[in-house]
């Protein structure tokens, strides 16, 4: 029996996550983003959601988008049999320049708080969505998003100082994620014509591909 643990997106919950499939001998705990103190950096923050984890028994980290980020800070807490990062970066030097520029600026910090949780048509683009249920489930998720905890989640995302990556991760990435495209890094599983929201509309691959990871011994 192994457990995984996840960690959602910016702006997102574990809805992000009801298509995938496991083994029945695995256990799948969801969690739940903590209310940031106003001091809190990425590392202290994920100090807090690595005690939410039970290092007695055998656990792997799945971090999605922001949440993969976060999982390369907890890994500093904790000892994952494996973690794996969905179309996530394990480093600054990964994110997009106009990601960094924003930091160095602090252009961040005029976004608008009611734009950070909207879904539009250039949201469904940029996440890869064209099927109508898989918008109204982005809406959805959106919608019902802590704009606060949104707010300081983009600062610390443009602002992201680690510089190495983790050494025993391991990466699933869309070949056509536009939030998030590969760069300076390698991916262990591509995911041909995948966006950024291919955990929800190319669920039943993604599943395929952690049941792989998670039997493979590396």
């Amino acid at each position: 029996m192994v457990t995984i643990y996840f960690l959602s997106g910016l702006g997102a919950d574990n809805r992000a996550f009801k298509y995938l499939t496991f083994p029945q001998e695995v256990e799948t705990i969801f969690i739940d983003w903590l209310t940031p103190a106003p001091n809190d950096t990425m590392s202290s923050y994920a100090k807090k959601i690595a005690e939410k984890i039970d290092t007695t028994k055998p656990f792997v980290l799945i971090g999605l988008s922001f949440g993969g980020m976060l999982a390369t800070e907890v890994m500093e807490f904790v000892q994952p049999q494996k973690t794996i990062l969905l179309s996530s970066a394990a480093r600054r030097q990964e994110l997009p320049l106009h990601f960094r520029i924003t930091g160095r600026l602090g252009l961040n910090k005029f976004i608008p708080s009611k734009s950070v949780n909207k879904s539009n048509p250039f949201t469904n683009w940029l996440f890869g969505i064209t099927a109508e249920k898989d918008k109204i489930l982005l809406e959805q998720i959106l919608t019902d998003s802590n704009t606060a905890f949104s707010k300081w989640a983009i600062n610390e995302i443009v602002n992201w100082k680690r510089s190495t990556a983790p050494a025993n991760i391991i990466r699933i990435h869309g070949s056509k994620d536009r939030v998030l495209p590969l760069q300076n890094a390698t991916a262990d599983y591509m995911v041909k014509d995948g966006g950024h929201f291919m955990v929800v509309n190319r669920a039943d691959e993604i599943s395929q591909i952690i049941k792989i990871i998670l039997t493979k011994n590396e």
